[in-house]
């Protein structure tokens, strides 16, 4: 190794050396090292020659012609091993190949953010180096299936940011596509593509037409700028003359003069659309607008995998460009031979002129959808894409959802509150002390249109959710997000889904616990029979009942057994009761509920319509640990209408199924026709004219049983009502009987309708209603449902004491006559009892507290 200087070196640098050194001892000779010294063009910096044996390599007619030994140069920094070493040659062979920049710099990594290791130092990096040498003699630093690298533009970072939003033209088979970006000027500095215009379309005259083309809004300020798409790749980048970048589109059949007059009829038509009312005071010399070329390439794509698209660069020309570029179109329209002469001499200036800059190229960043990939792409955050959601509920979990929605790239968001920012909700809340006073939505709107004002459009609507939202088309949205954590919002939902003859969209309930340690989301996808009230109570249910106990602390965060009394109040005395937690347990307990969420609405699987989620935060590292999220799903209830009321009963299938196999029993051991019944547990919630039928029980032993009438009896009723009401936490109670009609229609005989006004049971302390549902239908209808489970015909009435009485009626036998009667008991009974048997009365001893 020969050095030059001996340089001062970093302790980084030495480390990079040493490690060379080692990799050239062990390399047997493909590896060595012939130079180091300071580098000259980077303060700091060490350069090191090597050189590096090729001539093993496996070839290729494609691949780079490698020499036996090749010479690199690599730059290493103070600051080795974090940031990478780079590697160039000394000659410019390679110029032509994929990932060589500049003509001299090779490429090694696609981003040494993910793919430089700082543990392996110079051996991973060399290693890197000789695959290259290996993939370039094999023709493949473009593997098939693997992204092309498009050509490099040296930006400069006063030329001016571009950021294209729509796709781009492609050039004609026979000849470059010419034209003009629509461009929108969203400050001084920056400028979106947010549409093409061909030559031989009609472009807009006025400014009102181009925003409309562009769908922009009537304030933003839009131009033109002229843009070319060529046939060929040209570089792998860019040059930083103008008259290198002219002789490269000349073999396009881009000449300087077809460039300066599409300049011009831009430059035209921008002063139409800029200053529609001609406006005198113009400067002539002063552009109407920034001067910039848009240069496209077929140089993007993967790798052997069809045709390429669209690569492109822009170019910031000066302001003389604008009006070098009118005189040329103004000449070359003209049939006049004196100013035919002048445009030739004017055409050969502007060449002269063109092609002695140096170019300034913009930075440009991709937004359009055929070169880029979105970073939530195959996330369930994807589903919100193009969505339009409605969110209630502006606060601790209602901004962060709505948040979210935009950021994913949802349509159009409606934001629903009433409240105001006050200061204490700023310490969890993504408000700032400049919003206090203002409303939660109107803030949001604000903040999040400005979040992605091409994609998402965020509409606010103050008002209370219960007055407003009946004005609002609810059908127009896909997904229904609750944030409110209030009963009557629920309530006023579960009510006005029901009454609703068309679908609703999914419609997802979040709330979180009072110490934001814990969070539930209730779902009820489209085709669901409940909303979040329905939901949330079947969770409670489910939690009690759960015999491993596993949510026991759910059951006493959201739903205990008694009213909460220890209540959080941020100002003692004056403010709401709310719960405990910072902004990042909020915002933590959002993002899990709503991806939750997101994940259910993505699943192909519809066997469970309505869902629920349950989610913790984590402990402390010395703390046991809760556990992790859990799902609760149930399909569809069974729905049934008490005509006179217009309430909906909810049959949940456990109940439905207990009936049946109750029914199924009967028909086996008494017989096809003879009745049978139970009592219904379960709840009667007015606010939303729902009736909940949780359970269903089968005859107690001293029921009477026969084929034209059904006595419910008393034995073990009490018992397992109170056994009943301890385990649901008081949430399902004696709801009411059912009994059969097999064979029959599902309508009420004169015996159930007495019944009716005793409320069916003789219970001293009965309650003022009861649910009296009968299942029937013709014999096709019944036996279907005793055989594969489809629904019996049935009748529900809510009925209400019309007497005082609380004894049984006076005929306890069924009607007809006495000595051919046969009835059976309740129970597991096998055997029929005639009409000559005593009839045993009901133990009123016994008699159930509903």
């Amino acid at each position: 190794m020969k050095d030059r200087t001996t340089p001062e070196l970093a302790e980084g640098q030495q480390l990079a050396l040493d490690q060379l050194h080692r990799i050239a001892q062990a390399s047997q000779g493909s590896v060595a090292v012939t130079h180091v010294a300071a580098f000259a063009g980077r303060p700091g910096s060490v350069e090191a020659r090597i050189s590096v044996g090729c001539a093993n390599l496996p070839r290729t007619h494609g691949g780079l012609r490698l020499r036996s030994v090749e010479a690199v140069t690599l730059l290493i920094s103070p600051d080795f091993p974090i940031t990478a070493p780079t590697v160039q040659t000394r000659h410019t062979r390679f110029a032509s190949a994929p990932h060589v920049n500049w003509g001299r710099h090779l490429c090694l990594y696609r981003s040494t953010a993910t793919e430089w290791d700082p543990a392996d130092g110079m051996y991973g990096f060399i290693n890197r180096l000789l695959d290259w040498f290996e993939a370039a003699a094999a023709g493949e630093l473009d593997r098939p299936g693997d992204p092309l690298h498009p050509p490099n533009a040296l930006t400069d970072h006063t030329a001016g940011l571009l950021v294209i939003r729509r796709d781009a033209p492609v050039a004609r088979p026979d000849g470059p596509w010419l034209g003009a970006a629509v461009l929108h000027q969203v400050n001084e500095t920056r400028c979106d593509v947010v549409g093409w215009l061909a030559v031989e379309d009609l472009w807009p005259e006025s400014p009102e037409q181009l925003r409309e083309s562009a769908a922009l809004p009537a304030s933003a300020r839009a131009f033109l700028a002229p843009a070319v798409v060529t046939t060929k790749h040209l570089t792998f980048e860019y040059p930083l003359t103008a008259r290198e970048l002219v002789d490269a589109l000349a073999r396009d059949h881009l000449t300087p003069r077809l460039l300066l007059g599409l300049t011009g009829i831009v430059a035209d038509r921008n002063r139409t659309l800029l200053h529609p009312d001609g406006d005198a005071s113009d400067d002539e010399d002063t552009p109407a607008a920034p001067v910039y070329l848009l240069l496209g390439t077929p140089s993007r794509g993967i790798a052997g995998d069809g045709p390429r698209q669209t690569h492109l660069v822009a170019w910031h020309l000066p302001d003389f460009a604008d009006r070098l570029g009118r005189l040329t179109a103004d000449t070359a329209l003209s049939d006049h031979p004196r100013l035919i002469e002048l445009g030739e001499e004017v055409i050969q200036l502007g060449t002269d002129w063109l092609t002695g800059l140096r170019t300034r190229w913009m930075r440009v960043y991709e937004a359009r959808p055929e070169v880029t990939v979105r970073r939530d792409h195959n996330t369930p955050a994807a589903w919100l894409h193009g969505k339009r959601i409605l969110v209630l509920g502006a606060g601790a979990l209602g901004a962060p959802a709505a948040e979210f929605c935009t950021r994913a790239g949802a349509a159009h968001i409606t934001v629903v509150d009433q409240s105001l920012v006050h200061p204490g909700i700023l310490a969890r809340q993504p408000y700032a002390d400049a919003d206090i006073g203002r409303p939660k939505a109107d803030v949001l709107a604000a903040r999040f249109n400005e979040i992605a004002p091409h994609v998402t459009r965020i509409e606010p609507v103050v008002a209370d959710i219960t007055r407003r939202f009946s004005a609002l088309d609810v059908h127009s949205f896909d997904l229904i997000l609750d944030c409110t954590a209030n009963r009557v919002v629920r309530a006023y939902l579960e009510r006005a889904r029901r009454c609703d003859a068309s679908a609703w969209p999914h419609l997802a309930t979040v709330m979180i616990g009072h110490q934001a340690t814990r969070g539930i989301a209730a779902l009820s996808p489209r085709s669901a029979t409940g909303a979040g009230t329905d939901v949330l109570r079947r969770t409670a249910l489910a939690a009690r009942q759960d015999s491993t106990c596993a949510l026991a602390d759910m059951v006493e965060d959201f739903f205990p057994t008694e009213p909460r009394t220890e209540l959080f109040q941020p100002e003692p005395g004056c403010s709401d009761a709310t719960f405990t937690g910072s902004a990042a347990d909020v915002t933590a307990l959002a993002g899990q509920l709503i991806t939750g969420i997101l994940h259910a609405l993505n699943a192909p699987d519809d066997r469970h319509t309505m869902a629920a989620l349950t989610v913790r935060m984590p402990a402390g590292p010395t703390d046991p640990q809760p556990a992790g999220p859990r799902w609760l799903t149930w399909p569809n209830d069974t729905l049934a209408t008490d005509e006179a009321t217009g309430y909906d009963i909810r049959i949940a299938p456990a109940a439905l199924a207990e009936m049946r196999a109750e029914a199924r029993r009967g028909a086996r051991i008494r017989g096809p026709r003879v009745e049978t019944g139970g009592m219904l547990l379960g709840a009667i919630d007015d606010s939303t004219g729902i009736i909940y039928v949780d359970e269903a029980t089968g005859p107690p032993p001293d029921s009477l049983l026969s084929e034209a009438y059904f006595q419910h009896g008393l034995v073990g009723v009490s018992a397992h009502l109170a056994a009943r009401r301890t385990a649901t936490g008081n949430i399902s109670r004696f709801l009411g009987l059912w009994h059969t009609h097999p064979h029959s229609p599902a309508q009420p005989s004169a015996t159930d309708r007495r019944a009716m006004e005793l409320l069916t049971l003789p219970l001293d302390d009965a309650p003022a209603r009861a649910l009296v549902l009968i299942a029937g239908g013709p014999q096709p209808v019944w036996d279907t449902w005793l055989a594969t489970g489809d629904g019996p015909d049935l009748y529900a009435r809510l009925a209400t004491r019309t007497t005082a009485a609380t004894t049984p009626p006076e005929e306890t036998l069924p009607p007809g006559r006495p000595g051919s009667a046969r009835w059976w008991p309740g129970g597991y009974a096998t055997r029929p009892t005639t009409a000559d048997s005593t009839v045993p009365a009901p133990h009123r001893s016994d008699a159930p507290r509903p």
